[in-house]
């Protein structure tokens, strides 16, 4: 009877072991500083945060992201906020105040960031850059030029210049921003123009959808020729992250910053 267990005893403990062997280590991901990695609305996926809010952009920061993308909008109480949509909360976010607006806090208890806060968030470190987009859905050029000469003039308030890389799909608040401040990244988003266009516009950089670029090919080489910086957004797929890898693209908009370091450690 003891020898039968003894028997059973050794096979339980050799079929731990083989299992054991068979278990893989967890990947461990490195977060590179030199990447092409622009976290999209903040690293909020993988830490289950709300997009565009601090706790996103925190996380952008601790995985060494090269940048963090984020929308901002003027109230109507000349109040700059970051939030994506037109509306938040069922309010429409040009015609509200910011305190009627941050009344509703976003689903981690944060209140509704302005961009001061955003700002000085991310102004102790000078590894991630800021990809900030300018939204307005009015057509009147005077209310475009208000809102970008309010984000101008904080930025500048707050020293934060070096960090930022202005994006819009409003190609006249790109231009005021050319216009107010020549030296300063702006790259447009609406994948209307060719890079000559945007290079004899003065923008430094194209940031279009990935399905822009695979229409016109044409348009890689000739943005290298303008020395234009490349990006592509929204791109979660490891086979559109291999493909703009191997373009040489500068930066990668995406909702999965993880993933995306994960593509990169095997392709180093």
């Amino acid at each position: 009877m003891h020898t039968r267990l003894l028997k059973q005893n050794i096979w339980i403990i050799f079929l731990l072991i083989v299992a054991s062997s068979c278990k893989k280590d967890p990947e461990v991901i490195i977060y590179y500083t030199d990447n092409m990695v622009v976290a999209h609305r903040g690293a909020w996926a993988d830490a289950n945060c709300p997009q565009n809010s601090l706790a996103s952009l925190q996380n952008a920061i601790n995985m060494k992201c090269i940048g963090s993308e984020f929308d901002v909008w003027l109230t109507k109480d000349d109040s700059l906020i970051v939030e994506h949509d037109p509306t938040y909360a069922g309010k429409n976010v040009e015609r509200n105040t910011y305190a009627q607006l941050s009344a509703t806090r976003l689903s981690n208890g944060e209140v509704l960031p302005t961009l001061r806060q955003y700002l000085l968030a991310a102004s102790n470190q000078n590894q991630t850059k800021l990809f900030l987009e300018l939204k307005s859905l009015s057509f009147n050029t005077n209310v475009l030029y208000k809102v970008t000469d309010h984000v101008l003039a904080l930025v500048d308030e707050l020293h934060m210049q070096d960090h930022m890389i202005y994006t819009s799909f409003r190609f006249e608040m790109l231009q005021r921003v050319h216009q107010r401040l020549p030296e300063a990244k702006t790259h447009f988003l609406g994948a209307t123009y060719s890079p000559d266009h945007i290079r004899s516009a003065g923008f430094t950089g194209i940031d279009y959808d990935i399905d822009s670029f695979y229409v016109h090919l044409d348009w890689l080489p000739n943005a290298k020729t303008d020395s234009l910086s490349l990006g592509a957004w929204t791109v979660n797929d490891d086979d559109q992250f291999i493909w703009l890898i191997n373009n040489k693209f500068d930066y990668i908009i995406t909702d999965k910053p993880k993933e995306l370091f994960r593509v990169l450690n095997h392709m180093r």
